[in-house]
């Protein structure tokens, strides 16, 4: 599958090797360009009522609508906030966890921030923290979620795409037992959201939220959180801000009244210009499409993989292409820090994490990218 013509759209492409969009997607010249008419608009306009309603609330609307269009829902099940840890920590607030059901289970390899805010609000309300422990390092069974939902589960956190391996989750059926036994389940899909097709309302989770730091192309300080239309009421977070009320500009300090949207799951005055970043990169990835990005995906991981194996390196990633999301961990010993910056002194881009290096090419990306990259490793190693 050929998309190289979308390189022209980043820059960043023509001085250096690209493969760390699961870190940072590269800003796009669209992105660059609705930053522009913000900035253009804010200057120009003078009166700042005009830019709130004619540009920052109208570009939240867009967003929502975008991502609803991308991830299979409704704009009033979408809410946007800053950050994973703050969308956790909104949900957290809203539920009781001092009673019967007070479990949250997470697994060990969930990204922290995943376990950090659990584990405060577990030592706020005396909930329970249940760790699944992966068998290879790379996986978590279905099986180890299907023995530790019960009676006593209150929610279940379920990353879909594993950050250090890559692997994918079946985040559907886990999603599913939740269900059956009476728990909510919550998707954090930061490595998957843009690059493994979504469905919303066929994933059949409580709660979903991902943001468009990676894969998205959106920068940082954006993330999206969808709650299921029918939870929606029953959410009152103390974690919260005038834009979750009903009627933020009744300016009433002595009422609470929460907004009967996702809204309500918002909080302050929003980070207006990362908006306009967001959409550049929401767009690109609309048009190029979640199924095109995936297959081509496949087809450079395959080849990353082949190239790992002949240079007698460890890939600590599912080797089936529909087991894994983006990335690929390739081993390189206990110096994998040294070696990430000396390709870097090299302009090629990539991560690590441990001892392993975490390769991440995107649909912009071609095979010639990832022969440069293990041109450089090879005499640095």
């Amino acid at each position: 599958m050929d998309l190289s013509d979308w390189r022209d759209e980043f820059p960043v492409l023509e001085r250096k090797t690209y493969l760390i969009s699961a870190s940072l997607g590269p800003v796009s010249r669209r992105s660059k360009a609705y930053l522009e008419e913000y900035m253009d608009a804010w200057s120009t306009k003078g009166a700042p009522d005009h830019v709130w309603f004619e540009d920052i609330f109208p570009r939240m609307g867009a967003l929502k609508r975008s991502f609803s269009a991308l991830a299979g829902c409704d704009p009033d099940e979408v809410a946007l906030t800053t950050n994973i840890s703050i969308a956790l920590s909104t949900i957290a607030s809203s539920l009781d966890l001092s009673g019967e059901r007070r479990t949250v289970i997470l697994s060990e390899l969930d990204f922290p921030t995943d376990g950090h805010v659990w584990i405060a609000w577990a030592r706020k309300t005396g909930a329970e923290i249940r760790w699944l422990r992966s068998p290879d390092g790379l996986t978590i069974p279905l099986e180890e979620y299907d023995r530790a939902i019960d009676d006593r589960t209150a929610l279940v956190m379920v990353n879909r795409v594993l950050y250090r391996s890559s692997a994918i989750v079946d985040a559907k059926a886990v999603c599913a037992i939740a269900r059956d036994r009476g728990a909510l389940s919550f998707v954090d899909d930061y490595h998957g959201l843009g690059i493994v097709p979504l469905d919303l309302h066929d994933l059949g989770c409580d709660l979903y939220t991902a943001g468009v730091l990676k894969w998205m192309l959106g920068g940082p300080g954006l993330a999206f959180l969808y709650a299921r239309r029918e939870l929606l009421p029953s959410l009152e977070p103390a974690v919260t801000g005038w834009f979750a009320t009903r009627e933020p500009f009744s300016f009433d300090t002595e009422h609470l009244d929460y907004h009967p949207t996702a809204r309500r799951l918002e909080h302050g005055t929003p980070p207006a210009p990362v908006f306009f970043i967001a959409q550049g990169g929401i767009d690109i990835i609309s048009e190029v499409g979640p199924a095109a990005i995936r297959a081509r995906q496949g087809e450079l991981t395959d080849h990353l993989i082949a190239r790992a194996d002949e240079a007698g390196l460890e890939v600590r990633t599912p080797r089936d292409r529909e087991l894994r999301g983006g990335v690929v961990n390739v081993k390189v010993g206990m110096d994998a820090r040294k070696i990430c910056h000396e390709l870097l002194a090299h302009d090629v881009c990539t991560d690590y994490r441990g001892d392993g290096l975490r390769i991440s090419p995107h649909f912009f990306n071609t095979e010639d990218d990832i022969d440069r990259c293990f041109e450089e490793l090879r005499p640095i190693l």
